[in-house]
């Protein structure tokens, strides 16, 4: 696939949106779980995947 035909701006949209669910996933993991390491490893994959988000919005904003 060839990079001119590929629709950047699309794939970037549809990651945030897979990275902004994960967030809210992992988040809400970490907050209902009783087994502490457990909650902090989730808690550390909220944050992750919220720094991935960002990264992704502001590639978002420089092509836009």
């Amino acid at each position: 696939m060839e990079m001119e035909t590929f629709d950047v701006k699309s794939a970037l949209r549809t990651t945030l949106t897979q990275k902004q669910e994960l967030v809210r996933d992992y988040q809400s993991y970490a907050d209902r779980i009783n087994d502490a390491e457990v909650a902090k490893m989730f808690k550390h994959f909220a944050e992750a995947e919220a720094l991935h988000a960002t990264q992704i919005k502001n590639k978002l904003g420089e092509l836009s």
